[in-house]
């Protein structure tokens, strides 16, 4: 599969002209689940206004996973340019 994902990479890079960067995300899913399961076993329900439980909606494992994959490209991005933002 990693043949495959940098071969597409290419021909991405080579039709748009523009760079493209590879992360390897072979944990994100494994790191997503963790995630999860800590903020399952915090508080799964709130209380709104009028003291009723408003069970909140689970994220999906892939949303979580691809928000842990941005969160390291731009970690990554930063400490290239130097930046702390």
């Amino acid at each position: 599969m990693s043949e495959e994902a940098k071969s597409f990479a290419a021909r991405v890079e080579k039709s748009l002209g523009l760079p493209v960067e590879m992360m390897d995300e072979r944990l994100s899913s494994w790191e997503a689940h963790e995630t999860l399961a800590g903020m399952v076993s915090r508080k799964s329900a709130r209380h709104d206004s009028s003291g009723r439980t408003d069970t909140k909606k689970k994220a999906p494992l892939d949303d979580i996973a691809a928000a842990i994959i941005l969160r390291d490209y731009l970690d990554r991005a930063r400490a290239r340019t130097g930046s702390r933002d």
